[in-house]
């Protein structure tokens, strides 16, 4: 399995202070990460709440230029809010800047608020997100060349990209799938690597999404085995198990009723805010007891030894090729991030390699 460590974060300036300190504190972060071996480290995009990052691309960069060898993504790049040649350009160039080390990950997001400050409808982001990830992959796979677009939302002639990413024909592009089959389907049907969510309460449906997954991509002539599926979930290591449900499922807390509030107004939230909430109640899974959560393994919390009984269940149940760990948020201090990953690096990934 490989493993990477996914930035979606909810900024606290009593927590981070100055957005110099708390930018400056993730870059040291993540190159304690490719010291301790980790495969890859990645960046949500979101623009609201002080969530996550309005331009992962900057980061990217910024993490290019501190690291040689761990790759660099994208958790998720919202394709429906952007155009979609200035997204090659831009992630083609960290591309370049990175030493082909990019890892591009795609969704339309989930928050209307973030639709409404870009001037876009909601009900056109699905469409938006397709048509802009088939233009990008133009683009990218031109190889130099002029090309033209036709469809609703982007119509080019004669465009052209530079510069071209190092990987070829591009670089590895994972779209999001959470609790729509249609989007894990979408994505075989392209032969497209699979991003996921562990969280989600209804496990059942992701595993088999994912089965369903693997099918459709050898229905359409790729091979499963070359194709990946990463899988999000939230991850603290502890010295001990009742540190794991003091402080770890506290900072879980904070995060799960931070998430769950973000868009009361989302049209979607059967696809990831809903994934926060008990069905048909008010209530966020930030209300339910540590044990009750702890017991469902929705998340990798607990000392060494528990963290590896749950990651095991993970590698059985959904057969996944890696995970994005989720390790910074809910104000938890930057000092405490470097030993929780440096824990689950020294006693947890070497079994699973």
């Amino acid at each position: 399995m490989r493993f990477g460590v996914l930035y979606n974060i909810d900024y606290h300036e009593s927590v981070h202070g100055s957005a110099s300190q708390y930018y400056g504190a993730i870059l040291d972060q993540i190159v304690a990460l490719e010291q301790l071996g980790y495969d890859s480290v990645w960046f949500g995009e979101h623009h609201y709440a002080k969530y996550s990052f309005g331009s992962p691309v900057a980061m990217v960069v910024a993490a290019a230029g501190r690291t040689s060898r761990i790759r660099l993504g994208t958790g998720v790049s919202l394709l429906p809010l952007h155009h979609p040649l200035r997204l090659a350009e831009e992630y083609a160039m960290a591309d370049v800047l990175s030493g082909g080390r990019l890892e591009y990950g795609i969704g339309r997001g989930f928050l209307k608020s973030a639709y409404d400050l870009f001037g876009i409808d909601t009900e056109e982001s699905n469409r938006r997100y397709r048509e802009g990830a088939e233009v990008l992959l133009t683009a990218w796979r031109s190889a130099g060349r002029k090309f033209d677009t036709e469809g609703e939302f982007f119509a080019m002639r004669g465009a052209e990209l530079f510069p071209p990413p190092i990987q070829q024909p591009h670089p590895p592009v994972y779209a999001s799938g959470a609790a729509t089959l249609d989007n894990y389907l979408w994505a075989a049907r392209h032969g497209l690597n699979l991003a996921t969510a562990f969280f989600l309460p209804r496990q059942d449906f992701v595993r088999d999404a994912i089965a369903q997954y693997r099918a459709t991509l050898a229905d359409h002539g790729f091979d499963p085995a070359t194709r990946e599926v990463l899988g999000v979930i939230q991850m603290y290591c502890a010295k001990t198990n009742e540190e794991a449900a003091h402080r770890g499922w506290e900072f879980t807390q904070n995060y799960l009723r931070f998430f769950s509030g973000l868009d009361s107004a989302n049209p979607h939230q059967a696809d990831a805010y809903g994934a926060y909430r008990h069905r048909g109640s008010g209530r966020s899974m930030g209300d339910m007891s540590y044990e009750r959560f702890d017991q469902s393994n929705l998340s990798l919390i607990g000392d060494p030894e528990r963290v590896i009984a749950k990651l095991h269940w993970i590698q059985d149940y959904y057969q996944p090729d890696g995970l994005l760990l989720e390790v910074a948020q809910g104000g938890v201090p930057p000092d405490m991030v470097t030993p929780i990953c440096e824990r689950f690096a020294r006693h947890v990934m070497p079994l699973f390699r």
